[in-house]
Parts: structure tokens; C-alpha cells; sequence
């Protein structure tokens, strides 16, 4: 052990690997070899791996807060954000789990359940600056800006002399349109800290909107310089040298954001706008369609986050039918969005509509075939109209996808006891037990199986 940790620390993971894999080896309940030898396998991109060893570390310790960092960034990183959050939800309290559990939430699409997990953290904790940026962060996914900048400011107010609290209320400034505020403490930041990337680049956009674009270009050139990998510098650089009439520089930086991820379609309406300047006339033809095709592609994303926060709201109220008909617009509005299935699945269920129910969870897995809850109940349909074989499948590509999933081995288990294949049914059931000893579930179906086996 002592040698595999110096070797990580040192920055040799995969010789790390092999001293860690032998102290393991010999002693495999202790927990610090686990949990180091994870982390040198993730960081040698051999993650499934790491993830045995995280959900080893777990069962030797069920309360370990780096095991279960590990495992849900993991988890994360391989898009099972449910069962993430199934883990870090029963985690102790700790700030950075919490960061994590609602970065979980968000890239799930559960913004609100992000925002009360912040919001609930920062009653405990309200002078922590790392939950008020994530919860300023939610606040303005959510298009909640005004909110985000009384947050912000009551941060300043609390810490009046932390540089770090001061940028995150110029942020939130600039992103709420509210320039009158935002410039004059953007220069001052800026006079401050001259090199400091996020106040040249601020203060370079908002001189774009002042028009001010000899000044943004000289900010906003330094701020590339700075970070050259950042698209909506290049971006504002793009606008500043279209202005100052510089068509081919504004091409070369807009053609930069896009190639870094620039999604908005503004970039491509003033690419457009800088190739017809250069006589390439086609090429800004081609532009203007991705431009509108992106437009409408944002009207509908906006359409169904709408209707899908709607569709919550009834479906906790218990307004199933209400839920079904506001989840279908969602769905409609992007029918390639895998977990706005599910949950249309999930109100169909309370509806009892069992038929349609089927149709669009299996939608959701021939979207996403590694969504595990879609896969957990559509074994749970096949279970109750008696057709094991599928329903078998359907558990065992649940578990697949989110190994983690304890429901998902617990309804695998069931299913193979009542085809009494006792010996399988007790290994879905010990990996069951084995992420939640306490399982009430899971405990009694041991019980059941071990009568059923004995009649035999």
C-alpha cells in the first residue's frame, strides 16, 4: 500500500496500480488501498475498473466520503445521473458531496431539485462562497437572473473584501442586462487585477454593448491571450471586429467559437454577416439556415423545459392526467430527449394507462438504450404480464447500465427465483444486499427464497 500510494502521488499510476492490486489482494477489507487504487484507475481512463473498486470501498464503508466522490463522478462521467444521485443523496452531509448531488441534478435536467439542495445547504452554511456560486449557477439556468444577482449581492455584502464574491456578482450583473451597476464595478475589478480573465473579458462585452469597440477589442484580445480555449471571448472579440470593420478577423474568431462549442445562433447569424462582407456568399447562405434551424431548435428546447416544470408540479400534486398531457408537449417538443420519456412513462403508470406506458419507455430506451430506470420497469411490465424471459433482459440491461442500481438486482433476483434458478437469484440478490445492507426489500425476498428453495 505504501508503495502504490507513493507512486501516485508521485505521479506514476500505472505502476501505482500493480502495488495497489497486490496490497488489495491481501487484504481486502481494509479500505485506504480501495480507495487509492480507484483513483490511480481513473486516472488511467480504466474507469470501469475504478468503479469496482469505489463500490468495494463502499460496502467496506458505507459513510466514506471519497468512495463516494469516486463512484459518483463516475457514475457522472458515464451519464448515469440517477443512480448518482441515488447514492449521493443518502450520503453524510458534507459540502462537497452536496456540490456534487446538485451538479448531479442539473445535468439530469432537475433543476429544481438542484436548486432546493443548494438553497437547503446554504441555510446550514451561508457564508460558504463554493454553494453560492453553484446555486447562482442554477439561477441562471433556470433564467431566474434577477434572483441570481440578489444572491450575489448579499454574498458581497457578507464578504466585502473577497475578490471571488465581487467577480460573481459582475457576472451576474452583466448576464441580468444590468450595465448601469455592472461597469462602473467592472473597471474597478479590472484596475485591481489587470490579468485577470473574467474582468477583461466582462469588461470587453459590456463595452461591445456600449459600443465602445476599440476598447473591447483590446480587452478581449488580451483575454484570448489569456485563454484561448474560452469560445464566447472569441465570440465578443468576432462582434468588436466586425464593428471596427475588420470582416476577416471577425470571420476567424467566429469560425474559433463555433469550432470550441459556441452553440448560439447569434454566432452564426454574424458569421453570416462577415462572410457576405467578404463577397462568400454561399458560405453565408449556409450559416443563415444553421441560424434559423438552431432558432428553432432553442424554441423548442424552451418550449419543453416549460411544459415539463409544469408537468412536475401536477404530477407531485398527484394530477396524473394533467402530468400525461403536459409531459406529451414536452416530449413533442423534443422527441429525442430520453429522460422526458421516462417521466412521461412515470405518469402514465399512476394513470394506469399500462399500453402506452410500454410505447414510450420503449422509446426512451431506443433513445438512450443505457437509461437504467427505463429498463428496470419496463422489466417490471414484462414481470406483471408473466413474461420472465423479457423481463430478465430488460433487468439484466438495467444493472448493465447502472450496476449500482439496487432496485434494478432486487427485481432481477425476484424475477430469477420465480423461474426457481435459486443459485442466480441469491448472486442478484447479494449484490442487492451488498449496496444496501439495511434493504428492507431485499431482506425479505433472501427470506422468501430460502423457503421457496427448501419446498423444493
Amino acid at each position: 500500500y505504501l508503495v502504490g500510494l507513493s507512486l501516485y502521488t508521485s505521479g506514476h499510476a500505472e505502476e501505482a496500480v500493480t502495488a495497489l492490486e497486490k496490497s488489495v489482494f491481501l487484504l481486502p477489507e481494509v479500505l485506504k488501498p480501495r480507495l487509492i487504487l480507484g483513483s490511480a484507475l481513473e486516472q488511467l481512463g480504466r474507469r470501469k475498473e475504478a468503479m469496482i473498486e469505489w463500490e468495494a470501498a463502499i460496502r467496506l464503508d458505507h459513510l466514506s466520503k471519497e468512495a463516494i466522490t469516486g463512484m459518483s463522478k463516475a457514475l457522472m462521467a458515464d451519464g448515469d445521473f440517477p443512480t448518482a444521485i441515488t447514492l449521493l443523496r443518502s450520503a453524510p452531509h458534507d459540502e462537497n458531496l452536496t456540490l456534487l448531488l446538485s451538479e448531479a441534478y442539473g445535468r439530469a435536467g432537475m433543476l429544481p431539485d438542484a436548486a432546493k439542495t443548494l438553497t437547503d445547504a446554504l441555510r446550514v452554511h451561508p457564508a460558504s462562497l463554493r454553494l453560492t456560486n453553484a446555486l447562482a449557477v442554477v439561477m441562471v439556468n433556470q433564467a431566474r437572473y434577477q434572483d441570481a444577482v440578489h444572491l450575489a449581492e448579499k454574498s458581497v455584502r457578507v464578504h466585502p473584501n473577497n475578490i471571488d464574491a465581487q467577480r460573481l456578482f459582475l457576472r451576474v450583473l452583466v448576464l441580468n442586462n444590468d450595465s448601469t451597476r455592472a461597469r462602473p464595478l467592472a473597471r474597478k475589478l479590472l484596475a485591481s487585477a489587470p490579468k485577470d480573465f473574467d474582468f477583461l473579458y466582462l469588461n470587453g462585452v459590456l463595452e461591445n454593448q456600449a459600443r465602445e469597440f476599440t476598447a473591447a477589442r483590446s480587452h478581449l484580445e488580451q483575454a484570448v491571450a489569456l485563454d484561448p480555449n474560452y469560445y464566447n471571448s472569441r465570440f465578443n472579440l468576432g462582434i468588436a471586429l466586425a464593428a471596427l470593420n475588420d470582416p476577416a478577423g471577425a470571420k476567424e474568431q467566429l469560425e474559433k467559437a463555433i469550432a470550441l462549442g459556441g452553440s448560439e445562433p447569434e454566432i452564426r447569424f454574424k458569421l453570416a454577416s462577415a462572410l457576405r462582407a467578404l463577397g462568400e456568399t454561399q458560405q453565408a447562405d449556409e450559416q443563415l439556415k444553421l441560424y434559423q434551424s438552431q432558432l428553432q431548435a432553442n424554441a423548442h428546447h424552451a418550449v419543453s423545459v416549460n411544459k415539463a416544470a409544469q408537468a412536475a408540479k401536477e404530477f407531485d400534486a398527484g394530477n396524473a392526467k394533467n402530468a400525461v398531457a403536459l409531459y406529451r408537449e414536452a416530449v413533442d417538443a423534443e422527441p429525442e430527449n430520453a429522460l422526458l420519456a421516462f417521466k412521461l412513462s412515470l405518469a402514465l403508470d399512476k394513470t394506469g394507462d399500462t399500453g402506452a406506458e410500454r410505447t414510450i419507455l420503449e422509446q426512451a430506451i431506443k433513445i438512450n438504450p443505457n437509461l437504467a430506470m427505463a429498463q428496470n420497469q419496463l422489466g417490471y411490465l414484462a414481470s406483471r404480464s408473466g413474461d420472465s424471459a423479457s423481463a430478465e433482459e430488460h433487468f439484466r440491461l438495467a444493472v448493465a447500465a447502472a450496476p449500482d442500481y439496487t432496485q434494478a438486482w432486487i427485481s432481477l433476483a425476484a424475477t430469477l427465483g420465480m423461474e426457481s434458478r435459486f443459485d442466480e437469484a441469491q448472486k442478484a440478490l447479494a449484490s442487492a444486499l451488498g449496496l444496501d445492507p439495511q434493504n428492507g426489500e431485499a431482506l425479505q425476498l433472501r427470506k422468501d427464497l430460502i423457503a421457496a428453495q427448501a419446498q423444493r
